[in-house]
């Protein structure tokens, strides 16, 4: 049992083994690990997708298996017989469009549209309209929720794009680029109010608009001196990064 794979809608990765534990991360449908160490009934794993460490349930594991395609709607059913697994944004799917999970054969909802044929900054940014009104969740990575950084990883995850897990990683990464040079799919650093720290990031969807989560997935314009929300000035501009 040194390796495992996701095959839940997503799995809490935690600070520490125990259920209380604050949720640091979270493993999504096909993505899979190593166990590095078990504690009772949790298991310590290293992600394979972004390296991130944290404990998981040992109640959510099941035998390793890969994946070779991506979801890219904002989340698909697999439907089996009796039940369903709702998969998001960002998971790993087989191309031939079925698995096993506990014997129980799934199959893939079949979408009606892809956005494969797409040039690459327009798939970028509807990935990213397709969670508006998601809300926030520390932690968290798919539509049921998810923070300001597992949203920018899960949207370029969905295009092929690799990005570490937490804003401080993501803001090391990428070409700098001046405010007056922005342009569609730059990333936006920002610090609050009171740190000079990395604290929030979102993705331009042209030269004014960004997208983001912050109390829920948002579309907000972006200022010369920051971020405003609800009419105030909330994150002051630390950096600008262009990923693509």
């Amino acid at each position: 049992m040194d390796k495992g794979t996701c095959l839940l809608t997503y799995i809490p990765i935690r600070k520490s083994p125990e259920s209380g534990s604050e949720m640091v991360s979270s493993l999504i449908f096909g993505e899979s690990y190593t166990i590095l160490e078990t504690s009772n009934d949790w298991l310590k794993i290293q992600t394979h997708f972004d390296s991130y460490e944290g404990w998981i349930s040992a109640n959510g594991y099941s035998d390793f298996s890969e994946f070779d395609s991506v979801c890219d709607a904002v989340f698909i059913e697999a439907l089996g017989k009796h039940q369903k697994i709702f998969i998001p944004c960002g998971a790993h799917i087989p191309s031939q469009g079925y698995f096993n999970v506990d014997q129980e054969k799934f199959t893939l909802e079949k979408k009606l549209k892809t956005n494969h044929h797409l040039p690459l900054p327009l798939r970028l940014t509807q990935t990213a309209r397709t969670f508006l009104n998601a809300p926030y969740l520390w932690g968290g990575r798919t539509f049921m929720g998810i923070d300001c950084s597992g949203f920018m990883q899960v949207v370029f995850k969905s295009c092929g794009i690799s990005l570490p897990r937490d804003t401080k990683q993501q803001v090391a990464v990428g070409t700098d680029i001046s405010f007056g040079d922005i342009k569609t799919c730059d990333l936006v650093f920002f610090k609050n109010m009171k740190s000079e720290h990395v604290s929030h990031v979102g993705m331009m969807l042209d030269t004014k608009m960004i997208i983001h989560s912050s109390g829920k997935v948002k579309i907000n314009e972006l200022q010369s001196d920051g971020l405003y929300i609800d009419g105030e000035l909330a994150y002051r501009i630390l950096a600008v990064k262009r990923m693509i």
